[in-house]
């Protein structure tokens, strides 16, 4: 496994290889075997000179280039994917670290803890175990940084911006905090889930179990200030364009976790959000053309649903019309968005 691993990483394998390295790298959690080839690489970084920012920008470009490989040419390698969303993820994860490891080793001095960033494309979701033991849901189109180890006695600090479902490992002497830009979580063990995507109006915290801190200032070198906690089934709301936050208690949760069995959960909510979830679900672009829909709520579960069958549902439940715009080559041959318009029935009632 480590050999075939290590011509993954130097980009030597043949077909019958990559198809091999895909299927070690899709299990949801990282083989002992995997973590100690590419932490090898660290390890061979950390000994030796310092790499030139020449040939950090070659390295890093040299990752950037094989992965658009994989998005642009899916026809060499359609029998592994069915779209590069589906395992895009554990296969950017490795690509990743490796190209992370180089190059801020690079950039930091050692009294810097080495950071690693997961990114999860669009209509994709992942999940990792931390160095602390904490395991991880990404939902899609979200990113995760976080140091490649904890040190004992300090604050375990990880950088969120989409969405993440978190079981933290217990540890008293080491907070956890999720710094998610406008509002960071704080705990010592516990379940939640949050959401604090760049382009939505609200940042979401939603505790399963344990207690949670709300508060600021955990990224910026000041202690962590505390302005709200958060018992089992609450929810808290950060509207981030007045800084309001709301509490609420719900019965259940399930609109807020189901992402990670693939379910996606409506409950009396605006056609607005209903857009937003499907453009990161599937990887769309949504435009509303009527704006007599923002007066509709929309309820209703999907359980691994393709687009076509989540917009027929819609149309069906809804007085609403779609309209598939199939997507385009750009000058480079790549393929970019499709287009969902949506708009208001003939035969609906005002």
């Amino acid at each position: 496994m480590k050999k075939l691993l290590e011509k993954y990483i130097e980009g030597d394998c043949s077909e019958r290889e990559l198809k091999e390295a895909v299927e070690i790298l899709k299990e949801p959690f990282v083989k002992p075997e995997v973590r100690e080839v590419f932490y090898s690489r660290w390890t061979e970084c950390e000994d030796s000179e310092d790499v030139d920012s020449k040939k950090s920008d070659e390295i890093l470009h040299r990752v950037h280039h094989r992965i658009n490989l994989m998005e642009e040419q899916p026809s060499k390698l359609k029998k592994i994917y069915l779209g590069f969303s589906k395992v895009a993820a554990v296969l950017i994860i490795p690509l990743l670290i490796v190209a992370g490891t180089f190059i801020i080793r690079t950039t930091n001095t050692k009294k810097y803890l080495a950071q690693t960033t997961v990114s999860v494309p669009l209509g994709a979701t992942s999940q990792l175990q931390l160095p602390d033991g904490t395991h991880v849901w990404l939902n899609s189109g979200s990113t995760l940084t976080y140091p490649l180890s904890f040190r004992k006695h300090h604050t375990r600090l990880v950088e969120l911006h989409g969405e993440g479902y978190f079981k933290v490992a217990k540890d008293k002497t080491s907070p956890f905090i999720v710094d998610m830009a406008d509002m960071d979580v704080k705990v010592t063990g516990t379940v939640f889930n949050a959401r604090a995507y760049d382009d939505e109006a609200y940042a979401t915290v939603a505790l399963v179990e344990g207690s949670v801190e709300l508060g600021s200032e955990a990224n910026k070198g000041k202690e962590f200030t505390k302005y709200e906690s958060l018992r089992p089934y609450e929810v808290a709301f950060l509207d981030k364009r007045d800084n309001q936050l709301k509490i609420e208690t719900k019965s259940d949760l399930d609109k807020y976790t189901a992402w990670r069995e693939g379910r996606t959960v409506f409950d009396n909510d605006p056609i607005e959000i209903v857009a937003d979830k499907f453009e990161k679900l599937f990887n769309v672009k949504v435009k509303i053309e009527s704006n007599d829909l923002l007066q509709y709520r929309f309820t209703a579960t999907f359980v691994n649903e393709t687009l076509e069958r989540a917009l027929k549902i819609l149309s069906i439940s809804s007085p609403i019309r779609y309209k598939i715009i199939e997507a385009k080559k750009d000058s480079n041959g790549a393929f970019g968005k499709r287009t969902i318009i949506l708009s208001k029935a003939n035969n609906a009632i005002n």
